[in-house]
């Protein structure tokens, strides 16, 4: 959430739109005459805006209680600057295994129509045959704006959950209930109910986890 959530709702679909990872290439020639090109695909960290005063002041408060952030994975994915690395949760010892498993449950997720799935469905909408939905984003009406950033906030709301999986965290703690979003979102009750079955996610509000870790 204090990457995408940080993009201000009425800047998303511009951001998305505009948005390209940070590609380069090297072209070298190997002393046997031969040719090696290798490309690299990163994040463009100048890109992103940065915390917005409302996250900032949440991010503090779970910073000075000791919590710490999850890495969402994405080939090229959106980085906010602002975050530091000592505020990064430890990854599990098998790195690749945490990266496989949050990108198999955002998977999973996405083909209930969930997390990000919105999100791209807006975008490939709007996109031409030869655009990417992220550039689609940026064709849709401005009457739909809202549901744009909405459909973002619900891809965070599914990044949280496969991190949480990845990282094979004990309690995932919302008040999230998916009262607007309906079957649509990853906190709906049959979503609950298959993550609870399929990864044993265990959702709890912040009261019921502050009754389990107090003395």
């Amino acid at each position: 959430m204090f990457t995408l959530e940080a993009i201000g709702r009425g800047d998303r679909k511009a951001f998305f739109a505009k948005y390209a990872a940070d590609i380069k290439t090297s072209v070298d020639e190997q002393p046997d005459g031969s040719i090696r090109i290798r490309m690299t695909v990163g994040s463009d960290d100048t890109a992103h805006p940065g915390n917005n005063p409302y996250l900032s002041s949440h991010l503090a408060d779970a910073l000075r209680i000791g919590c710490k952030l999850m890495r969402c994975p994405r080939v090229g994915g959106v980085q906010n600057p602002d975050l530091r690395k000592e505020w990064l949760a430890a990854n599990r010892p098998n790195l690749q295994e945490q990266v496989d498993l949050f990108a198999a449950v955002g998977r999973q997720i996405e083909s209930r129509g969930a997390g990000i799935a919105s999100v791209k469905a807006i975008g490939a909408r709007y996109a031409s045959p030869d655009e990417t939905w992220t550039k689609g984003l940026g064709h849709a009406p401005l009457t739909d704006d809202s549901v744009i950033a909405r459909a973002v906030a619900e891809w965070a709301d599914g990044d949280s959950v496969s991190a949480h999986v990845a990282y094979g965290n004990d309690f995932f703690c919302t008040r999230d209930v998916a009262r607007s979003s309906g079957g649509n979102s990853v906190f709906s009750e049959p979503l609950r109910t298959w993550l609870s079955h399929e990864h044993g996610v265990r959702f709890m509000t912040p009261k019921e986890l502050a009754a389990v870790i107090s003395p």
